[in-house]
């Protein structure tokens, strides 16, 4: 018997591209069930609460100051005509300090709470077998931390308004531009924190401690300093008191544009972000 030859060349198995859905993407996959659940969990937990928390400590201040609800304008309030402040109630010019303790309380007081409690727990050690990346747990928060921030400093202003006159900001842009850069230099530093701490003890207690110096410092619970202050030029250094006080200026205005407190608050996100992500542990 004859063997037959072919000059044919044999055929290599046909290799199909990648799909796009095959990428797991920066994420990975599954990130919408994955934020829904922990929104649930963070609102079972009860966290919601620390979120109308500053709105009702400023209402403690209200009543417990009636100052504080009086109206600035009439007698001893001439110089102040022409001014944002005239015509509204004294306690605008406390309300910015309020914002960024909501935003400190959520980002410092809870979420390295909550990852030191995940990583006790054993639940940062599934999740790493899991197709999701770790940055996809931060992602998460960020954006319910976010969120919350965003409506406890809405629910705290129309509080305020429903009890008070109270003028609406003037640059309602850079307002907001003090609430994002603050909220991203807070989550920075609390993702930071958060990377690191065994137990959900020891988040609580780091935390807490950051939020009250920081707090203490930003003049938040006594209204901001004049520029040029000592506690003026200290609170600029702070995540905080830089969010507060380019919420005051955009707020009602002031006597210099807040370029150093952004820079802060770029310095604050940019140095403890990658710091956060390189020191990241499971366990």
């Amino acid at each position: 018997m004859t063997s037959i030859a072919t000059d044919a060349p044999p055929t290599a198995a046909p290799q199909t591209a990648p799909t796009r859905a095959a990428r797991p993407g920066l994420l990975g996959r599954g990130f919408t069930t994955l934020l829904a659940t922990e929104a649930k969990v963070w609102l079972r937990d009860s966290s919601i609460f620390w979120v109308a928390f500053p709105t009702l400590i400023l209402l403690v201040n209200m009543l417990m100051a009636p100052e504080l609800r009086e109206v600035a304008q009439g007698y001893g309030w001439q110089d102040a005509q022409g001014h944002p402040i005239y015509g509204s109630a004294v306690i605008l010019a406390l309300i910015p300090g309020f914002i960024a303790m909501g935003m400190g309380m959520t980002t410092l007081a809870i979420l390295p709470a909550t990852f030191g409690g995940f990583r006790e727990k054993g639940v940062l050690t599934l999740f790493s077998a899991s197709p999701m990346r770790p940055q996809a747990l931060f992602a998460a928060h960020a954006l319910i931390n976010v969120a919350a921030s965003l409506l406890g400093a809405v629910v705290m202003v129309a509080v305020a308004a429903a009890m008070t006159p109270i003028a609406m900001p003037q640059n309602l842009a850079l307002t907001l531009v003090g609430i994002l850069l603050g909220l991203a230099a807070l989550l920075a530093i609390g993702s930071l924190v958060a990377a690191v701490v065994p137990k959900t003890n020891v988040g609580t207690i780091v935390g807490n401690t950051l939020f009250f110096i920081f707090l203490f410092v930003s003049g938040a619970m006594g209204g901001s300093a004049a520029p040029g202050d000592l506690l003026y030029e200290i609170a600029r250094a702070t995540p905080m008191g830089a969010a507060a006080q380019i919420m005051q200026y955009g707020w009602i205005g002031g006597e210099t544009f807040p370029w150093i407190q952004m820079v802060v608050l770029a310095a604050w996100t940019l140095v403890c972000a990658p710091l956060a992500v390189k020191l990241f542990r499971w366990r």
